[in-house]
């Protein structure tokens, strides 16, 4: 159950004050409990008991989405939630936060987008050959027509919420793949920025060809999926391959991972960082 909070309280999370509108008890299924800070755009992060975070989402209105539909959490009832021992889960988080400035404070923690608005995508699966890049797009224009406003596609390309990836994915790859060949980060930027000049969206794609983890942390922060290029070189299972990654984590021991719609079947994958170099977003 929520709890409205009635005094003033914020948290300082990438030099922005977010001001804390609620607060809700979570249980895990070994017993373990979680506060989750509901912020006024109904944003969210979620902290131990020690007051340290574990899962942050910058982006508006996801908080119902990402917790109405966790495999982890389960908010409380409100028989079985204590006020006394949530408004003391509070201080913690708020002196964790002032305690850890800038980048420190969300170390050990997993940022980006609720992973069960990919469910939708889930069959979205490369079919065969190299459409990698393709379907990765298709993946990231979804999401976008879904949940955010900035883009628009004609009805006969895509109904927004549609859960096939009908005709988007051909219209696709006439830009991007018209021959199925292997494709670097400006091949994709360049067909997907053709399709958007097509569909009347007033902006192109971006790409980077060397690394990941900048563009594709500062995108995710900004509440956006990023297409991440994965290389066999590297380590990667899946040879030369686009995934769609929205969600990242670093640890204090500069461990860094990413949570991603594989386009084989997963749309919850987490992989290793150390496989990406280049990637391809839109502003």
């Amino acid at each position: 159950m929520k709890n409205k909070v009635e005094r003033s309280a914020y948290l300082i999370i990438d030099g922005e004050a977010k001001s804390i509108a609620a607060t809700e008890k979570l249980l895990t299924d070994q017993g373990q409990v979680y506060l989750a800070m509901i912020f006024q755009n109904e944003s969210y992060l979620i902290v131990d008991q020690t007051g340290k975070p574990v899962e942050y989402c910058p982006t508006e209105d996801t908080y119902a989405d990402a917790i109405g539909r966790s495999t982890i959490f389960t908010a409380m009832a409100e028989k079985t939630s204590c006020f006394s021992e949530e408004n003391d889960l509070l201080e913690k988080a708020l002196e964790w936060n002032r305690r850890k400035k800038g980048k420190a404070y969300l170390l050990d923690c997993w940022v980006g987008l609720p992973a069960k608005r990919f469910a939708s995508y889930k069959k979205w699966r490369t079919p065969s050959g190299y459409l990698c890049g393709t379907y990765a797009a298709a993946v990231l224009l979804a999401y976008y027509q879904d949940f955010r406003d900035e883009l628009s596609l004609p009805e006969e390309i895509r109904k927004k919420g549609s859960p096939i990836d009908e005709p988007i994915s051909s219209e696709l790859k006439k830009r991007i793949q018209p021959l199925g060949l292997p494709t670097i980060p400006l091949q994709v930027s360049g067909g997907l920025s053709r399709f958007l000049k097509k569909t009347g969206n007033p902006f192109s794609a971006r790409n980077t060809i060397i690394g990941s983890w900048q563009r594709a942390t500062k995108r995710i922060r900004q509440g956006k999926p990023v297409m991440v290029g994965i290389l066999k070189i590297l380590g990667s299972p899946y040879g030369n391959h686009w995934v769609a990654a929205y969600a990242y984590y670093e640890s204090v021991s500069g461990e860094r991972f990413y949570k991603v719609h594989d386009n084989w079947g997963d749309y919850q994958r987490i992989i290793p960082a150390s496989w990406g170099n280049g990637t391809v977003s839109l502003p």
